[in-house]
């Protein structure tokens, strides 16, 4: 099923480019497969009073790899090493052709009042609605707080993939991560 791909630094994103569909209202491009259900679920908040930013949805390659230098330099700038700001950078920003944003599924989003990328982002009123109800719309939290040492990524309480409504229901009634899913298919 190409919305379970697993993309990390393991397995990294398909080459080409996946079909996209623009949602001016949220001013970002998403896989075709996942546009509907994004903006059924920013709606549905939206209709709640909640307001919502997209900050980051598809990306290209070539674009992964300018936001990754980018860190990685400020890192070296701040004094780490080649290797110290690497790791560091690598634990938020995935290395070039291994972003899930590269597929088209993957969204970062915050609440519009709140539009920092850091742990003071969960306790938004957008924040916590999505991570009861982004399931019902086939989303889950691609990183959660507590499965760091399997999803090899610091978490992120913005980022959410869309994997289809049926894998979001098992995976959030299992409490699994993509990789715990893909461990149980085989």
């Amino acid at each position: 099923d190409p919305l379970l791909i697993l993309v990390n630094r393991e397995n990294p994103a398909p080459q080409e480019k996946p079909e996209l569909t623009y949602l001016k209202e949220y001013g970002c491009n998403a896989a075709t497969a996942a546009a509907d259900n994004l903006s059924a679920m920013l709606t549905e908040g939206k209709l709640l009073g909640l307001r919502f930013v997209v900050c980051s949805s598809y990306r290209s390659t070539e674009l992964q790899h300018k936001l990754f230098e980018e860190d990685l330099n400020a890192r070296m700038a701040q004094g780490m090493s080649y290797e110290e700001a690497w790791e560091a950078t690598a634990a938020y920003t995935m290395p070039p052709g291994c972003s899930e944003h590269c597929t088209g599924l993957a969204f970062d989003i915050v609440s519009y009042y709140h539009q920092q990328l850091d742990d003071s982002q969960e306790s938004t009123a957008e924040t916590r609605w999505l991570q009861t109800h982004c399931w019902e719309y086939g989303f889950i939290l691609r990183y959660p707080k507590d499965k760091t040492s399997i999803t090899g990524i610091a978490y992120e309480s913005w980022h959410y993939r869309y994997v289809g409504k049926e894998a979001a229901k098992y995976m959030t009634e299992n409490n699994l991560t993509l990789e715990e899913y893909h461990a149980q298919l085989g």
